[in-house]
């Protein structure tokens, strides 16, 4: 009697598939900070954030019932002040990403590759047992045990129907990243693992909808690679391509707005949604279910993006999460010295920079190392003059970058600028050529932040040679003499000692080893907590040119500087 009760219960109780079903997909990517309606930087309102994407989120839950899924790509580990405040500073209370992305009801989130740069102690330690939602990655395996360190995907019930996630991250992150921070991790070709884990669903799971949550952007091209090339950054359309079963894919990491559609090899057509970053765009999928004799599902699917800044931020949003507003505050507001005069990131694309000179004053005290690399990672920042605050240090330096120190003798630091050179300036013969190497639709080819200078050494740089030949070393910048086949110490960030940019693996053409034989020192913070250092022991920062290099011929350089600052806000964004 108890048994055919018990069987009776189970009969009345079992979800029937429907006969059809509409479901309502919605995903961020690349949030990188703007979490708040607050912008930390800046000391103002933001202009977009998460609380005006909820605004949406909820009127759609209120109009579709039961329809609505939520995801992320991954990238909301860095980018606002108040991501690094839980990251590093306060590293015990729940984290500010796990409370607002929980508060959201966010269904799944992928991981980025700036989501490794807090280091495991954050991604590994903490985040995975704040979030409500399962955090997936197939492609980021355990070293010791070749097991995905992440769920590899998570289901997702709607309407009675089955719907897999499949998540995967670009797996170039030894080309940005040291492997301190990804110590105990290998990224595997996103294809390759796409092959593997497809067939595992369908027999595991038999979905009814498959998803792809990639952290990897649309264009497989770039640096000359191809659809068929392995451990492509930008894998998404070669697996939504390559590998069948997929009914949409969602990207990221390129920080690109737009939606298009894939034939893959199995002539299905795979729905494709980029969203943008910054909250500034809520990728949406409208999904129509049919079912078919066999059981399965005809499916059709409308994809668009939606502005998030024509919805206001939820006021209940706002007051939820203004404790981590007023935490945040205290602390970036704490000054740390005085600046004496304003200084601005936008003259480092063209040249010498007081601004870029102040990172490398601080690198070179830092490390104690002959000579410093930097980058102009603040383009459109100013510095005023004035007390200098926790806040403005991330204006000065964006990324937490930590600090290298490597040993490279005088023909490899040459070697170093002269890559960076060759792509950041045009050959110029008049005072109308383009100062900055630009492509054929007029933009920079290279971006800002794989830019370079040199510090402590003298230098001028030929803008009329062409490129691999316009570097002469002159001297150390005190004088001494420099010789290509001496060592010297130099100071540099993660990123470009990681590969980024290409200057190790291109400029120099060292591969892992031979970095890893020419690594002196790896430092435990990142750079930004060095300048804050440096700022706080100078107290005062007189602003100035270390004279360490100039750009010749001097009348050509200053007509294409002068002619081209005026565009630069528009090209370089």
């Amino acid at each position: 009697m108890l048994a055919s009760v018990l069987a009776l219960a189970s009969c009345t109780t079992k979800v029937e598939k429907p006969e059809s079903a509409d479901l309502v997909l919605l995903y961020t990517t690349d949030v990188h900070g703007a979490c708040l309606p607050y912008d930390f930087k800046q000391d103002q309102l933001a202009e977009v954030s998460l609380a005006n994407v909820y605004s949406y989120v909820k009127q759609e839950r209120q109009a579709n019932p039961d329809k609505v899924m939520l995801f992320d790509t991954g990238d909301f580990l860095q980018g606002q002040p108040s991501i690094y405040y839980y990251n590093f500073v306060d590293t015990t209370s729940q984290h500010a990403v796990a409370r607002i992305y929980n508060y959201m009801g966010y269904d799944a989130v992928g991981f980025g590759n700036h989501d490794v740069e807090p280091g495991e102690d954050v991604y590994l330690r903490r985040l995975p047992k704040m979030f409500d939602m399962p955090w997936i990655c197939a492609n980021a395996i355990k070293s010791e045990t070749g097991t995905p360190m992440f769920d590899p995907y998570a289901i997702i019930e709607r309407q009675g129907l089955k719907i897999a996630v499949l998540g995967l991250i670009t797996p170039n992150i030894h080309s940005w990243l040291p492997k301190t921070l990804w110590a105990d991790i290998e990224f595997e070709d996103m294809v390759e693992c796409a092959q593997k884990w497809i067939p595992i669903i369908n027999e595991r799971e038999q979905p009814d909808l498959i998803i792809g949550l990639f952290h990897a952007g649309h264009d497989y091209t770039v640096n000359g690679n191809n659809l068929d090339t392995r451990f492509n950054e930008n894998g998404a359309i070669p697996v939504a391509i390559k590998v069948p079963g997929f009914d949409l894919v969602l990207l990221g990491h390129d920080h690109d707005a737009m939606t298009t559609e894939v034939v893959n090899v199995e002539g299905d057509t795979v729905k494709v949604l980029d969203a943008g970053t910054a909250a500034r765009y809520i990728g949406r999928a409208d999904i129509h279910l049919e079912r078919q004799a066999d059981g399965t599902y005809s499916k059709t699917i409308e994809t668009r993006l939606i502005e998030s800044k024509q919805y206001e931020a939820d006021p209940e949003f706002c007051n939820h999460f203004v404790d981590i507003v007023k935490t945040v505050e205290e602390y970036i507001k704490e000054p740390i010295g005085t600046l004496t005069e304003s200084i601005y990131g936008i003259d480092g694309l063209y040249g010498p920079c007081k601004f870029s000179d102040l990172i490398h004053d601080a690198q070179l005290w830092a490390t104690n190392a002959d000579v410093s690399m930097s980058s102009v990672l603040s383009p459109y920042d100013m510095i005023p003059a004035g007390k200098i605050t926790l806040r403005h240090l991330f204006s000065i330096y964006k990324f937490e970058n930590e600090l290298f120190t490597l040993r490279m003798t005088g023909a490899d630091i040459k070697n170093f600028i002269e890559y960076g050179f060759s792509n950041q300036f045009a050959t110029m013969h008049s005072p109308n050529d383009p100062l900055i190497k630009r492509g054929k639709d007029g933009k920079p080819v290279t971006p800002s932040f794989n830019y370079t200078s040199a510090a402590g050494i003298r230098y001028v740089v030929d803008i009329t040679k062409p490129a691999g030949e316009r570097v002469k070393i002159l001297s150390m910048s005190d004088g001494s003499r420099f010789s290509m086949d001496k060592d010297y110490s130099v100071a540099i960030n993660s990123y470009q000692a990681s590969g980024g940019g290409g200057f190790i693996p291109v400029g120099l053409g060292w591969d892992a080893k031979t970095l890893e034989e020419h690594t002196i020192d790896t430092t435990p913070l990142d750079v930004r907590s060095y300048i804050a250092s440096y700022i706080k022991e100078k107290g005062v920062i007189t602003p100035r040119l270390r004279g360490d290099w100039e750009i010749i011929p001097t009348d050509l350089w200053k007509a294409g500087k002068e002619r081209e600052i005026a565009s630069a806000n528009r090209s370089f964004r």
